[in-house]
């Protein structure tokens, strides 16, 4: 069988797959519970997921499937009293999760390491410049 028509079986498979499982992005507020809520506003490319306010400890969830050309990515805008922040929570390319899962705190945000069990500290897009 012709090598090249191999490898491209290969990765339409691959993509296939990848394309069948879902992934979960979950973001959870975790202000200092005397402030006040967190507004969130998620959206990708195709899908505008709307504005969602969080109490404290709250949570917004969603799953997707997979784009089957990738390129999957989804961002959200983050607001509470005198603050303002935007944040990629899942770039296929570059977030290496299934189950995505964020905290918002005072001092930023934070995904969870499925490896160390621990959540890592992330910059908001605003802090990247």
């Amino acid at each position: 069988m012709n090598p090249l028509l191999l490898l491209f079986m290969f990765l339409l498979t691959a993509n296939c797959e990848a394309a069948w499982r879902s992934t979960h992005v979950q973001i959870t507020n975790n202000l200092d519970p005397n402030t006040t809520d967190l507004t969130i506003h998620c959206k990708s490319s195709d899908d505008d997921l709307g504005v969602h306010v969080l109490d404290y400890q709250e949570f917004y969830r969603w799953d997707f499937k997979m784009n089957f050309f990738g390129g999957m990515q989804f961002w959200c805008s983050f607001q509470w009293p005198n603050q303002f922040h935007s944040l990629d929570v899942f770039i296929e390319e570059t977030f290496n999760c299934r189950d995505c899962k964020w905290i918002i705190s005072n001092d930023g945000p934070s995904l969870y390491n499925k490896i160390t069990k621990v959540y890592d500290h992330k910059k908001w897009n605003d802090e990247k410049k």
